[in-house]
């Protein structure tokens, strides 16, 4: 008797998922920018969707993917649309942190509705004066990204007993993050009036005198994680910087490929040939796509390497982590060089809002605005090299 046998489908990959979802966050993309935030719907298919839990175990709602996949993720939506994208890498960078806290608490605050995600800024903004189970906060911190449709809100905060700081013992002052719940406790100040990804919502947030207790806090300076898991070895700092960097990657990708079909129609004003007909237009493209094919080379054999250290149970170098600061800051400038250099190209047509180039400039500059993404950091790394100490707190 014959038997019969059936497949079981495999489940849609990470990467698969977000280019599922990325048509109807490109078809969106200028009301997003209009608004300055996502809208509330999108939120909910990203959620859906999974993609702010992409770093999740599966046990935990998410996706299971790792760091590499992850960050092609970010890219992929990103691609799509920028603003949508940095928001993605913000809740992603959340839910790593929420593994500082024990594990009742994170379930509580990240876990006990849909979205869970937080909002806030890793800059020691805020003052944390201890108290009996916690500490009286006040602060006011920028750049919120997603804040507008977060679950809950944070900020960094330095901490004192009554005026005097408390110090740990190598002499640095403690410094906490202090998750704040509910989200309705937080003033939410209309300051996201910016050149680009507007959509990212990053307003400023503030508290005043507002008790937070020990348990939704923990150390930046600890650097240990409650919750074990290979992605909890990597350092959040790193976390988030090659996260904000693969942004401006998926915006550059975009740009690129834009040129590409306006050339292929557009004829110039001052010649009867299409725009790719000419020498200098297909150099120039070349140059574009190859400086920023090599940039995201660099960082993903800089990240991959760092997986493959960690998988294997070892903890990463001072000197791994230069190495990624390196390839983060020379893969986002070299993402924007490549944005503005096909804008240029484009012409007057780029000037427009009715062209998609424009706002792809607009996005890839602000990128580059990222503390951990500027070109002063090319100068820490320098001196990391030489033997000299860092000048930069990040790393």
């Amino acid at each position: 008797m014959a038997t019969t046998t059936r497949s079981v489908a495999a489940s849609p990959s990470p990467l698969d998922v977000a280019r599922a979802l990325a048509p109807r966050i490109k078809a969106r993309a200028a009301e997003i920018e209009a608004a300055r935030e996502l809208p509330k719907d999108l939120v909910a298919e990203l959620v859906e969707a999974r993609l702010f839990k992409v770093a999740l175990p599966e046990n935990e709602g998410g996706l299971g993917a790792d760091v590499v996949t992850s960050l092609r993720v970010i890219e992929e939506v990103a691609r799509a649309d920028g603003s949508t994208g940095w928001c993605v890498a913000m809740g992603i960078n959340t839910f790593r942190q929420s593994a500082q806290l024990a594990p009742e608490i994170r379930r509580e605050l990240f876990f006990s509705e849909p979205i869970g995600i937080s909002a806030g800024s890793a800059r020691e903004r805020g003052r944390a004066v201890v108290a009996p189970g916690g500490y009286r906060v006040s602060g006011h911190w920028f750049f919120a990204s997603g804040c507008m449709h977060s679950h809950l809100l944070h900020g960094a905060c330095k901490v004192f007993d009554g005026d005097v700081p408390r110090l740990r013992p190598n002499g640095d002052q403690e410094i906490r993050i202090a998750f704040f719940h509910p989200k309705s406790l937080v003033r939410i100040i209309d300051t996201w009036h910016v050149s680009g990804l507007r959509g990212t919502g990053s307003h400023d947030i503030a508290v005043d005198d507002l008790f937070v207790p020990e348990e939704r806090t923990f150390s930046m300076q600890d650097r240990r994680a409650r919750v074990t898991g290979t992605m909890n070895r990597l350092h959040g700092f790193d976390l988030a910087g090659c996260g904000f960097c693969c942004v401006g990657l998926g915006v550059a990708r975009a740009a690129i490929d834009a040129f590409v079909e306006l050339a292929t129609t557009k004829i110039p004003r001052s010649s009867s040939d299409l725009l790719r007909e000419r020498v200098m237009v297909q150099a120039l493209v070349g140059e574009a796509e190859a400086m920023l094919r090599s940039g995201r080379a660099l960082l993903f054999d800089v990240i991959g390497g760092m997986w493959e250290t960690v998988l294997a149970g070892d903890g990463v170098t001072e000197r791994q982590r230069s190495d990624l600061r390196l390839a983060m800051t020379h893969a986002a400038q070299n993402a924007a060089k490549a944005t503005h250099m096909v804008c240029s190209a484009a012409g007057t047509t780029s000037i427009f809002e009715k062209s998609p180039l424009e706002r792809y400039a607009r996005d890839a500059e602000v990128v580059t605005r990222h503390n951990q993404l500027q070109f002063v950091n090319y100068e820490a790394v320098g001196r990391t090299m030489m033997g000299l100490e860092s000048n930069s707190p990040l790393f």
